[in-house]
């Protein structure tokens, strides 16, 4: 079927769920794709990588139309262990790139903590030992940290798309005005390293601060 402007329609009541972490650019553009075809549009990207798919355990941002959420339910509840609400569609997208700001600055932490251990003619898993058990011990930090200390880059999430990543977290704080320094230089150094490492594990940002000796 074809629109007034010949455009092509969706059959009634289709919608649109995208999964995808691409920015706020992106999802405008598609969610003004999608009004235009008359679908329904539901921004809902995820939290984790392939493996946690493969096993249903993702961590889905929802938004959108709240009438489409029990004809979505079903798809998430399959490829994923719980569904967050964040509102309409974007503020999935928006909740994303809060979240990656975290995972991203917490992983070029430690690539750089490592870094300075070893620097400092320690061995990291000191810095691990001081840390468990407290408030300052990560899983994530601990799973990342592992594959830069016995430099296993096999990739779960390649550090090109967390520099991608990075990017659209920078671009989201310039287009409000913010000042985050650190979100500038997690973004400015994980491109760094994707342009020698790109495919390698994202945990590889730990290469571009290692000591040479």
């Amino acid at each position: 079927d074809r629109g007034s402007a010949g455009e092509p329609m969706a059959p009634q009541h289709a919608l649109w769920v995208q999964l995808s972490t691409i920015g706020e650019a992106a999802t405008k553009r598609c969610a003004e794709l999608a009004n235009r075809a008359g679908v329904g549009f539901v921004d809902a990207p995820v939290l984790g990588t392939r493996q946690p798919a493969e096993e249903g355990k993702l961590v889905i941002l929802e938004s959108g139309p709240q009438e489409a959420r029990p004809r979505t339910q079903p798809v998430f509840d399959a490829i994923g262990q719980r569904t967050i609400w964040a509102g309409e569609a974007g503020a999935g997208t928006r909740l994303k790139l809060v979240t990656n700001s975290w995972v991203l600055a917490v992983v070029e932490a430690g690539a750089e903590t490592i870094a300075l251990a070893e620097g400092l003619g320690l061995d990291p898993g000191l810095f691990f030992q001081a840390i468990e058990g407290g408030t300052l011990d990560l899983p994530y930090l601990r799973m990342k940290g592992k594959a830069m200390t016995e430099r296993d880059f096999t990739p779960a999430f390649r550090l090109k798309l967390a520099a991608k990543d990075a990017a659209l977290v920078r671009q989201a704080a310039e287009d409000r005005g913010m000042d985050l320094p650190l979100v500038e230089t997690v973004a400015r150094r994980l491109a760094q390293g994707a342009k020698e490492h790109g495919d390698k594990d994202f945990s590889a940002t730990y290469l571009t601060s290692a000591p040479s000796h």
